[in-house]
């Protein structure tokens, strides 16, 4: 049986993840009640059989490698896992949980050791396995916008190290839209995407009621952790929490508390973030209060306005200090300033340098304080982005499309001007909606799809030309990244916009020059490198690795059983990799190669070349659907370019 867990195949009784109608119900079940007018949301870390003890940080939870290079034996897992999604979501909504014992967010931090929160796992599909070697301790540190140019830059020293003496994937990629940090983080966290978990960008659609949540409002509801923890399979720490119940996860941001939260996957026994007050930067958290001394508590207490480099700095120090206390199995890092900066100075700004040593100097804290407590030969490093930056070339056009989309009954309930996404509050218009977009033909859009539905399966079909694009292949491409999305409250129609080109310029506070959101290569290509006790070295490896691969890969290392996910092991970078964890990488490496060629081709000919792009005209005045073709009136149209 372990072989189809770990090879990408179907097992015996079970089927490849995909988006079913019944899959997310539990989680939207979650959701209304989390929104329910009145609801106490700091109730809602109930609904768990077993509680983990925090206090156990001891080798004995995690035995290292016996003489002969194998790990001892993991007993059963000690914690009750009988809590379903579904009966979570049932005892949530009609109110019949127990309150927790957690306590809510405060910024009022105390010196003493929390205990680890309550978990609700879901069954994972797939066998479940005794762990496997090595069951390392694992660090990951996500540079948020961190494109792969900016590692190869000078004076990087601790970088460059663990690039030397790692594995370094020169084609990953985040594989999947939006290309956001929301929802990119709730992936690396919890090995799913999109069209299981629903997040994408800042918003969540309801497949019933079509109504529109911001991913920030279930965070300052206390809502976010329900939902994770109702997602069709379990997080990183859900599973650690399983099998290793004295181990401790620690997930880690600057302000950006909705990145820790999605690296957390609901059950991360510490939640680590920073807010901006009216004159300082103070530490908060989710779940427990991290055991801090009264030094500590004070040195993350800082005036603001911050120096450039300062929240990234922030965010090591805050990490470093617990994770001297607890000592974690597992400690995830989101660093913020790349992408604040990048989006107010561009991607090739010279400040961006500075930023990348002052991470360099972080991880070489990171790595001193497990030298210190011993852990440092036994530790893992992964270097990723969720996202890179390109180039923010206003499209001027987001109205006109979405006008277009909207069209004679058809309403928009939400539009994603970054990644080019439109909800409708009636999917079974979409196709139309999506027609008289490409009757409109507007400039730098080079696809437009529309989401199908067949029983219970959902997929988008394009509904653009092929003559938009440089070949066929980008076409599969970008298929297979709105797919990522293809659920029931995915969107409905996509509008994908060449390199460069966006709707959304800036924000509220001015003009941004740089942006990320969509399917561009400049976007999508991110950097990955795994360093570590556990992995090869000196090893440049063309596979084209995904967001989704990076959670079972730190399960592998972790020594945790492999369960049937989206993604797959990265394997070639695997010191003793087994057949079964090569093969699924193999199978799917040609055609991940052909999509990300032709990303990279797309991106280079609309960077280099000019397009003769029509001037935008009025929307169509009518689509109809005639013998299975949709037909459209639309004014004429003017070869100009605008």
């Amino acid at each position: 049986m372990l072989k189809c867990a770990v090879h990408r195949v179907r097992c015996p009784g079970g089927s490849p993840l995909r988006a079913r109608a019944g899959r997310l119900l539990p989680v939207f079940i979650v959701v209304l009640a989390a929104l329910a007018p009145g609801r106490p949301f700091h109730g809602f870390a109930a609904g768990s059989t077993a509680t983990v003890s925090a206090s156990s940080t001891s080798e004995t939870a995690s035995p290292p490698p016996t003489a002969t290079g194998t790990a001892r034996p993991t007993p059963t897992p000690g914690r009750s896992v009988t809590a379903t999604a579904a009966s979570t979501a049932t005892r949530i909504a009609t109110g019949t949980a127990t309150a927790s014992p957690r306590p809510t967010a405060t910024s009022t931090l105390v010196a003493t050791p929390s205990q680890s929160p309550t978990v609700t796992a879901t069954v994972g599909t797939g066998p479940i396995q005794e762990p496997a070697p090595p069951r390392h301790y694992v660090v990951m540190i996500v540079v948020d916008a961190g494109r792969t140019n900016y590692f190869d830059l000078p004076h990087l020293p601790h970088i460059h190290a663990l690039m030397h003496n790692g594995v370094v994937y020169t084609n990953a990629w985040v594989g999947q839209l939006n290309s956001s940090t929301p929802d990119v983080h709730v992936t690396l966290g919890t090995g799913t995407l999109p069209r299981e978990n629903g997040f994408m960008g800042f918003g969540w659609v309801d497949p019933v009621t079509r109504r529109s949540v911001d991913f920030r409002t279930l965070l300052a509801n206390h809502a976010i952790d329900p939902v994770l923890r109702s997602l069709p399979v379990p997080s990183i720490a859900t599973r650690l929490h399983e099998f290793m119940p004295g181990a401790i996860s620690v997930a880690v941001s600057g302000h950006k508390d909705y990145a820790a939260v999605g690296l957390g996957g609901g059950t991360a026994d510490y939640v680590l973030y920073g807010q901006f007050t009216k004159k300082q930067f103070v530490p908060r958290f989710l779940h427990g209060p991290p055991p801090l001394t009264a030094t500590e508590r004070l040195a993350l207490t800082v005036p603001q306005p911050l120096p450039r480099g300062g929240e990234d700095t922030w965010a090591f120090n805050y990490a470093s200090y617990v994770a001297r206390h607890v000592r974690p199995k597992l400690l995830m890092i989101n660093l913020p300033e790349m992408d604040t900066w990048g989006h107010w100075d561009g991607p090739n700004s010279p400040s961006l340098v500075g930023l990348m040593r002052n991470i360099d100097r972080g991880i070489g804290r990171i790595e001193k304080t497990y030298g210190q407590m011993g852990l440092l030969r036994r530790t893992d490093f992964i270097i990723t982005a969720d996202h890179g930056m390109m180039e923010s070339i206003p499209s001027r056009n987001w109205v006109p499309i979405e006008n277009a989309a909207a069209g004679p009954g058809a309403k928009i309930v939400r539009g994603d001007g970054e990644s080019g996404a439109i909800w409708l509050t009636d999917p079974a218009l979409a196709q139309e909606a999506a027609a008289r977009v490409v009757a409109l033909h507007p400039s730098h859009v080079e696809a437009v799809f529309y989401r199908s539905r067949v029983g219970g399966d959902y997929s988008f079909v394009r509904a653009s030309p092929v003559s938009w694009m440089v070949g066929p292949n980008v076409g599969d491409a970008y298929k297979y990244l709105v797919d990522s999305a293809a659920g029931p409250n995915g969107p409905d129609v996509w509008v994908l916009f060449r390199e460069n080109y966006t709707v959304v310029p800036k924000n509220v506070a001015g003009i941004w020059r740089g942006t990320h959101g969509g399917p561009s290569w400049k976007v999508q290509h991110i950097p990955l490198i795994m360093s570590g006790s556990g992995i090869r070295s000196g090893i440049r490896s063309t596979f084209p690795a995904r967001s989704i691969d990076v959670a079972p890969t730190i399960e592998r290392l972790l020594g945790l059983p492999a369960i049937h996910r989206d993604g797959v092991i990265l394997g070639d970078a695997l010191l003793g990799a087994s057949k079964w964890e090569l093969r699924p990488e193999a199978a799917i490496a040609p055609d991940l190669k052909l999509r990300v060629t032709a990303l990279e081709k797309q991106s280079q000919v609309d960077v280099q070349t000019q397009h003769t792009w029509p001037r935008i005209p009025a929307a169509a005045t009518h689509c109809r659907v005639t013998k299975g073709k949709v037909v459209c009136t639309a004014p004429p149209v003017s070869p100009t370019d605008s």
